[in-house]
């Protein structure tokens, strides 16, 4: 493959929801453009794109893959087929953050589904130039004028088409150009007349379309006012491509993938229509000043890593979008970390069909291209020349909010499975990894359930070790409701110096707690006379806190108690450290089952950004899991936001019952909030879970 300047690029990603069609059309754009000989097919295990074995296996994308094609020997496309399923949604994160434009496809059978108004909402959000493609024409349940509609319907009236098919269904034959009103164009891109029956609504269509982009031609919209019908073809399409690029305006494409037809003419239409690199500006912060500052594509080179694959032979593959200058296969550049600063090596860059590589000599700005085997590099870092270091805005990702405990098939493997996570982690930003330092369990946390038994189908795969999901304890606490006095007493006689030890607590709850500080209890002394000698003040607190930390009716911390030493004996020969810490353990086990125990338990506020039309739906299921509203709050666009208090043990899973709730439209945040008495019903069971697992040691 050659080097192409700049202007020569289109950078596209191609987004959607799961079955759109969107790898079977790159297939098809690949096989027109000579870079396959065969068409792939994803029902049946031959395409390129999805190569990985779980992505065969499941018969879907599960991560973003690059298409690079060369078109009409003069422009070079870097498409990326993003997967629609919503559990990989950090793949489309990463994606758009290197593109200038994005494809949303759509079925024609299917219409407008969930993920085809996340990829808008996304792409909306980062300001990048949109285009639709309607495929799977041919289908038996095909209908395009319910898909324009839903189109117009959802994101608004400068969603034009800019082709008509010819035919319906099984009879879909070729697209007619809304633009070239003269001619419509089969897979060959062969000229015909429109047929007779469809030239009403070809013209009706035209001129709707003219009304919309002559905003963005001062000329066209003279000529268009004053009912000028020799209005330049030149015109019309220059006037469509400003329109898009400044996201204005959103054309609507057509075709078969399967059938191959409209695929030709959808690659000229990419190369005229949508933005090169030129066309868009980066800011990043200049390192030396620390200031916000804009970098040219003429700049020194500078790049961003958008994806890391991880290979247990090859090593990480890294992604760049070059953003300024040019790239070589063969230099040391400037990493700029989230860990501070670096140099790495390139050792050769690369393009991809697929999974196959392509080796290239030098990358132009606005190029993406592929490194491998780099030390230090992570996904959303910087590369650039030491003499003009630039840092780039982080890519941002969704919050993984699924959180399972994990570890080992086999005990004594722990380590490997929490190292091959670890290492899954260059590959996909939305995995997160924790030990939770209360219930001792190791949390892993991402999108969905599918997104987890993939990431366990992968570890297995690549590092041949299994993990085992399951449900996080929650981290409950224990305290108490009146004040006791209890004594502890540990008298033990062995032979030689025996053991004695002998205290008397006073326990309460502790009314000013400070839950910075010993988990808010408070432990005090009030001796007179002598009763406890002095050097064994520190036993017994320390022998309050360590019982304290266990926990005594359900292995739960005791919080907010409050424990004063006020009385007690010792013995001149048998008394120790030992034993007065014992006797403390004693007494305060005495003391908080004697003093109203209960079990405390963790309660979180939760955010959850819904559409208007699932808040009933919403607000009932937090209801019915222990929830109390606290408020709701319109947010625009058809979105309330709905807060509310939810004890943490009604969580698990709550992104499955979301996801399912709202077929994946809503989304929520969590804090913790505070700790509430558990109801007693609840708190039995766990108590007596506890007993009965104490039992079985």
């Amino acid at each position: 493959m050659k080097d192409y300047k700049s202007e020569f690029i289109r950078n596209v990603a191609f987004c959607g929801h799961g079955r759109a069609g969107k790898t079977t059309l790159l297939e098809a754009a690949l096989f027109n453009s000579g870079a396959t000989t065969r068409l792939g097919n994803v029902d049946n295990g031959t395409s390129i794109l999805d190569f990985e074995p779980e992505e065969t296996k499941r018969q879907m994308s599960i991560s973003a893959a690059l298409a690079a094609l060369e078109w009409k020997k003069n422009f070079k496309i870097n498409a990326i087929d993003v997967p629609g399923f919503p559990d990989f949604v950090a793949e489309m994160h990463g994606a758009l953050a290197a593109v200038d434009s994005t494809v949303i496809v759509v079925s024609a059978s299917g219409g407008v589904e969930v993920e085809t108004e996340k990829a808008w909402a996304l792409a909306e959000s980062l300001n990048l130039p949109r285009a639709f493609f309607i495929t799977k024409m041919d289908r038996d349940h095909a209908d395009f004028e319910k898909v324009l509609r839903q189109l117009h319907d959802k994101f608004g009236k400068n969603v034009i088409p800019v082709q008509i098919p010819i035919g319906k269904k099984a009879d879909f034959k070729g697209v007619i150009d809304l633009i070239k009103v003269f001619s419509k164009v089969d897979a060959n891109d062969e000229v015909y007349d429109i047929p007779d029956d469809l030239k009403d609504e070809v013209e009706t269509l035209h001129l709707e379309m003219l009304d919309v982009i002559a905003e963005f031609n001062d000329d066209l919209m003279m000529k268009y006012l004053e009912g000028d019908d020799n209005l330049d073809e030149a015109e019309i399409s220059d006037a469509l491509a400003t329109g898009i690029r400044e996201a204005k305006v959103f054309p609507v494409f057509i075709g078969s993938s399967v059938k191959n037809i409209g695929i030709k003419k959808f690659l000229n239409n990419i190369v005229e229509f949508l933005p090169a690199p030129t066309d868009k500006k980066y800011s990043g912060i200049d390192v030396n000043t620390d200031e916000p500052v804009e970098r040219k594509i003429t700049a020194p080179f500078s790049g961003q890593i958008f994806k890391t694959m991880v290979d247990p032979f090859v090593g990480r593959m890294s992604y760049v979008r070059v953003i300024s200058g040019d790239m070589k296969g063969d230099a040391t550049y400037q990493l700029m970390s989230l860990s501070g600063e670096g140099q790495e090596r390139i050792s050769g860059i690369f393009t991809m069909q697929g999974k196959k590589q392509i080796p290239l000599n030098v990358a132009h700005a606005g190029d993406i291209v592929v490194t491998s085997k780099l030390a230090n590099a992570r996904t959303g870092d910087t590369l650039c020349e030491k003499s003009s270091p630039i840092k780039y805005e982080r890519i941002k990702y969704p919050e993984p909010m699924l959180a399972m405990a994990v570890t080992s098939e086999k005990k004594g493997e722990e380590d490997k499975v929490f190292g091959a996570i670890i290492r899954q982690q260059d590959e996909d930003p939305t995995i997160w990894l924790g030990k939770n330092a209360e219930t001792k369990q190791t949390i892993l946390r991402g999108i969905g359930e599918v997104h987890l038994d993939i990431l366990s189908d992968k570890i297995l795969r690549k590092f041949g070790v299994k993990m085992v999901l399951g449900e996080p304890r929650v981290a409950y606490r224990e305290t108490i409701r009146k004040n006791v006095e209890v004594q502890g007493k540990h008298k033990k006689q062995s032979g030689g110096h025996g053991q004695y030890g002998d205290v008397w607590l006073k326990i309460g709850p502790n009314k000013d707690a400070n839950p910075e500080v010993n988990n808010g209890n408070v432990w005090t002394e009030s001796i007179f006379g002598g009763s406890v000698p002095r050097q064994y003040f520190p036993a017994v607190e320390k022998g309050t806190h360590e019982t304290l930390a266990e926990g005594v009716i359900a292995g739960y911390p005791v919080v907010n108690v409050s424990v004063n030493l006020f009385d007690g004996s010792y013995h001149a020969v048998d008394s120790s450290e030992a034993a007065f810490k014992t006797a403390t353990s004693i007494a305060i086990k005495k003391g908080i089952l004697a003093a109203e125990p209960i079990l405390l338990e963790p309660i979180d506020e939760i955010t959850v950004l819904t559409p208007e039309n699932y808040m009933g739906d919403i607000i009932g299921k937090l209801n019915s899991k222990r929830g109390k509203i606290l408020g709701m709050d319109p947010k625009g666009k058809g979105m309330t936001e709905v807060k509310a208090l939810i004890p943490s043990s009604e969580l698990y899973k709550y992104a499955t019952d979301l996801r399912s709730q709202t077929q994946g439209r809503a989304s929520y945040s969590l804090k913790f909030s505070h700790y509430d008495p558990m109801p007693d019903k609840l708190a039995e069971k766990i108590i007596e879970e506890h007993k009965n697992a104490s039992n079985d040691k």
